[in-house]
């Protein structure tokens, strides 16, 4: 994964070592702001890069984004009890709870599988999926029926909709690395352009449109073109509602990003769908350039 010294995050992954000088959450982002741009500050992109530990164990790692919110820790009495109790998550029907506060589940939106399928062989192999936003599915619930009502532990399904049955936040699977930093690879914060006017409420209200509407199979394939993972969902919806990412793209520190973006641009003969991507791919490494 990486090692964390206090003050950088040395990724060593593809063969290639990444001194990344932004730490995580509580250590802030040392970079200086652009003239004219404006880094949105309550607004947090994470990234868990694969590591590859054997051929039969690999861990796949995660990107998704983060909305901060001054009450997301904010707690309803019926979660603080059960919390108290130890009470898991199949024990939640007879609470007769209605959420009304976060409960500390932070809002944020991934894309996930609900059970990935291997296809092809050797160099062909290919992992394809029913696709969910934050992993809500039933496959997914279910592996989380015995879970601890915690907020700081991950889970394997978040929650895709607003007024669910843990927080009025719809929250990604993820949302607890702001409790383990040590976990995450790399984060930052995306920035408007000079010129954008755009307030951080219509910028939410534009993520979350995106994030909704969202809709594809979930696969990987080596960061190929015809791929839909946590990694595009990320890439287009940053491309998509405008906001730049100076600290990791435009620095060349994402080896996805850039693996992704040559595998489209190479390819001949796109049809509509991936050639709309290579357009957003190639807007989003342009803007993120800016200096």
């Amino acid at each position: 994964m990486g090692a964390f010294d206090g003050q950088n995050v040395i990724i060593d992954i593809m063969g290639k070592t990444y001194n990344n000088p932004n730490d995580h959450y509580d250590y802030g982002i040392y970079t200086k702001v652009k003239d004219g741009a404006r880094k949105l500050d309550n607004i947090v992109l994470s990234r868990i890069f694969i590591t590859v530990k054997s051929i039969t164990q690999i861990d796949p790692g995660h990107y998704w984004i983060e909305i901060i919110h001054q009450d997301e820790d904010e707690t309803d009495e019926f979660m603080e009890k059960a919390r108290k109790d130890r009470l898991a998550e199949k024990d939640l029907p007879k609470l007769n709870g209605i959420c009304k506060k976060a409960n500390g589940f932070r809002e944020s939106y991934g894309w996930y599988p609900d059970d990935a399928v291997l296809f092809g062989s050797g160099l062909s192999n290919f992992l394809k999926g029913n696709g969910f936003l934050n992993g809500d599915c039933e496959l997914r619930r279910e592996k989380d029926k015995g879970k601890i009502l915690s907020n700081t532990e991950e889970r394997n399904a978040g929650r895709r909709e607003e007024n669910n049955d843990l927080s009025i936040r719809p929250f990604d699977a993820h949302q607890n690395g702001r409790f383990h930093p040590d976990k995450i690879d790399f984060t930052t914060n995306p920035y408007l352009l000079p010129g954008d006017s755009r307030t951080d409420e219509q910028i939410i209200a534009e993520i979350r449109d995106f994030a909704k509407s969202f809709d594809d199979v979930w696969s990987y394939n080596l960061n190929s073109f015809d791929e839909t993972n946590c990694h595009t969902f990320l890439y287009l919806l940053l491309a998509t509602c405008n906001l730049a990412d100076f600290d990791c793209i435009g620095k060349d520190l994402d080896p996805y990003f850039l693996a992704y973006k040559t595998s489209l641009n190479d390819e001949e003969n796109l049809n509509s769908k991936y050639e709309e991507r290579k357009k957003l791919i190639n807007k989003l490494w342009q803007i993120s350039q800016y200096i």
